[in-house]
């Protein structure tokens, strides 16, 4: 069952890489390594460095793995007792701070399969088991019987091909020098393979098999970092609901100020309403004469002997009802008058009775006040 999961794994991690978030992440993690200061990059590439070992005949060889650059540390005979050995390989390891470090078996590339082949580019995303499948196809060898990897090439969109170099080594043969490095309690991360001083960068070792040393200042710095990840997500929850607030805080504000506004408005249209009815009642009383004037003006053309029962102004006329000696001469009367004009009388005179006076029923225009 854990075979079967660390396969799924394995399928998870491949369809990742190959797809565009691997591609980005591949890319990212490049532009974030050319960014960094000069004395950071050395410090990430002092903390990949791995521990090698390569069986030189009867002698077991101890080496750094810095940045694919070998550098040898020490060398043991195979012949010493084990467990003797395995204390000073603690000494060594822990001499030059490597305890942590992840450990390698070393080949040479003389002993290793390597034969380039082409597959569809779609195969990227389960390649183990695409490999596998084609391992005695493209090898002399059956997949139950090899450690394998490999390297990428070369991704040609274009053609829809991928290109690699597929890595293979008999089982037993890597099996059996795993032996001398089991019996001196060393557990190793990776078989890797060496060409011309330099490491591949490969795993032949399936990742069943694959140990990954304990590291204290690595856990350590896992909860360093879910703690720091932990504050940022507060900080960041604070931040938003220091915003949020602030938002809100802002349209209550605004709100108030387009009340306030509105309340300005009104009271602008309301100025203005008074304004244009003050200026047409201006412009009116401007226009005509002012109805006391009227008034007296009517008082004054009238003679004596004529009197009125009913007077009223206009806005455009004056309309006069009443009795009169001699009723006929009062359009001329009023024809004179400045203020008013074209004096008609409404209906024909009749004599009253009880009075012997004329009645009358006069209508005149109001005439429009001279400005100048």
């Amino acid at each position: 069952m854990a075979n079967a999961l660390l396969d799924n794994l394995q399928t998870l991690r491949g369809r990742v890489q190959a797809g565009p978030a691997g591609k980005f992440l591949r890319w990212w993690v490049e532009e974030l390594r050319q960014v960094l200061p000069l004395s950071w990059q050395r410090k990430l590439q002092y903390a990949a460095r791995r521990v090698t070992f390569s069986v030189q005949g009867d002698r077991l060889e101890v080496g750094i793995d810095e940045n694919r650059r070998l550098r040898t540390l020490e060398h043991f005979p195979l012949a010493q007792q084990a467990t003797l050995q395995q204390q000073q390989l603690d000494d060594l390891l822990k001499e030059n701070d490597l305890l942590e470090a992840p450990r390698f078996l070393l080949l040479e590339s003389s002993s290793v399969l390597s034969r380039r082949i082409n597959l569809p580019a779609a195969a990227e995303a389960s390649l183990a088991q695409v490999l596998t499948f084609e391992m005695d196809r493209q090898t002399p060898f059956k997949a139950a019987d090899v450690y394998f990897d490999w390297k990428i090439l070369e991704r040609d969109s274009d053609s829809g091909q991928l290109r690699l170099n597929l890595y293979v080594v008999p089982r037993r043969e890597v099996d059996q020098l795993l032996r001398p490095l089991v019996a001196r309690g060393l557990e190793l991360s990776g078989v890797d393979v060496v060409d011309d001083g330099r490491t591949l960068g490969l795993n032949l070792l399936p990742m069943q098999q694959r140990q990954r040393p304990a590291n204290p200042k690595a856990r350590l710095n896992y909860a360093l970092g879910a703690a720091a990840a932990l504050l940022l997500a507060l900080v960041m929850a604070q931040s938003l609901y220091l915003r949020g607030h602030q938002v809100h805080e802002l349209e209550k504000a605004i709100a108030e100020l387009q009340d306030e506004a509105r309340r300005v408005v009104r009271t602008r249209q309301q100025i203005e309403d008074a304004s244009a009815a003050a200026s047409f009642l201006a412009l009116q009383r401007a226009e005509s004469p002012l109805s006391i004037e009227l008034l007296a003006d009517v008082t004054r053309i009238l003679p004596d002997d004529t009197y009125l029962d009913r007077l009223v102004i206009g806005r455009n006329s004056v309309q006069m009802q009443g009795k009169s000696q001699n009723a006929q001469r009062l359009i001329e009367l009023v024809n004179q008058s400045e203020l008013l004009g074209e004096a008609a009388f409404r209906g024909s005179t009749r004599l009253d009775a009880r009075s012997g006076l004329e009645i009358f029923e006069v209508n005149a225009q109001i005439m429009p006040v001279d400005e100048g």
